[in-house]
């Protein structure tokens, strides 16, 4: 049995060290045009770029808090968690610095997914939202599921981004909704994956939000989704965890339909007049919304947050069924 003060000491540890390091980073990036432009305000003013940084260190270090005070078998989890995270934030901030092709960011974190299919190795089922798939003796067609898994979880919610506060708010509405299936099915290594996650994402989000002062970065965004990923197989919330990323899948499904049809969505599209988003193509989530409903960045945001929320309570009622 951990102490519980443990979990909430993780917490903070990872909370404090990006709410402290944040702000120092923020200075550090505009001095050495670390920066990017922030195309929905007025007079697209720079932001620090590549935040994620310092997200994934408060959040490993959070994690690594853990160590001393758990068993073996959870410690495994910790190190396979923070290798794969480690790698897709890695080859996220490659992204960042060579802006590489859509086709091959797509692809690259599937080596982030090597540290969890070592974890894995003699585990043949997988939690489905239509029951346990048991793969038997077909288990290496799961060896490869599980990098797909990752790249699935980086690349979701990377696409998912583009608005202020939109995937750190996303994602800590998952994290919670996760948090509540660990503690409802005692399972301890999702409550340990999850608490120093959900601190670090809380310090970012208040410098993410609008007016954002910082970005995340695709080290940020790869690293998000990694972590969630990570979490649904080494505690076993895979189905939970599929529902909730389906405001995701839908989003990347609209990506790649307007990219098969040469209609990708436009990498810049200035906001209109009166203040609201432009809706230049039906290609995304985001754009969708727009049409029905002309909306504000800050409102936008709120609307997707509010559809990341249903589908996360979706989540926690189908999980036990």
């Amino acid at each position: 049995m951990i102490d519980p003060a443990i979990f909430l000491l993780s917490f903070v540890l990872a909370f404090l060290i990006c709410w402290l390091l944040l702000p120092i980073y923020i200075k550090k990036a505009k001095q050495v045009d670390v920066t990017g432009r922030d195309i929905h305000k007025p007079n697209s003013p720079e932001i620090a770029e590549c935040g994620g940084v310092i997200l994934m260190l408060a959040y490993l270090i959070g994690l690594f808090f853990f160590i001393p005070f758990i068993n073996e078998a959870l410690n495994e989890k910790i190190i396979a968690t923070a290798a794969t995270v480690l790698l897709a934030s890695f080859i996220g901030f490659l992204d960042d610095i060579f802006e590489t092709r859509w086709r091959i960011k797509v692809l690259t974190p599937l080596l982030g997914g090597v540290p969890l299919v070592v974890m894995r190795l003699g585990r043949t089922t997988m939690e489905t939202p239509i029951g346990v798939i048991d793969f038997g003796i077909f288990g290496i067609y799961y060896f490869i599921i599980l990098p797909l898994i990752v790249t699935v979880g980086a690349n979701a919610v990377n696409m998912f981004a583009g608005l202020n506060g939109q995937e750190a708010g996303s994602s800590i509405i998952m994290t919670l909704a996760l948090l509540f299936l660990s503690f409802r099915f005692q399972k301890i290594e999702g409550s340990i994956l999850l608490l120093p996650f959900l601190g670090t994402l809380i310090a970012f989000l208040y410098y993410n939000k609008y007016p954002s002062r910082v970005f995340p970065g695709d080290v940020g965004t790869f690293g998000m989704g990694t972590v969630i990923a990570c979490i649904a197989v080494l505690a076993d919330l895979e189905r939970g965890v599929f529902i909730m990323f389906i405001p995701h899948a839908v989003n990347a499904l609209l990506f790649f339909i307007g990219k098969l049809r040469g209609e990708p969505p436009p990498r810049e599209a200035l906001m209109n007049p009166d203040g609201t988003l432009p809706a230049p193509s039906l290609w995304s989530l985001r754009s969708v919304i727009l049409r029905v409903h002309p909306m504000k960045e800050k409102s936008l945001v709120y609307t997707i947050w509010l559809i990341v929320a249903i589908f996360s309570l979706a989540g926690i009622i189908v999980y036990p069924i």
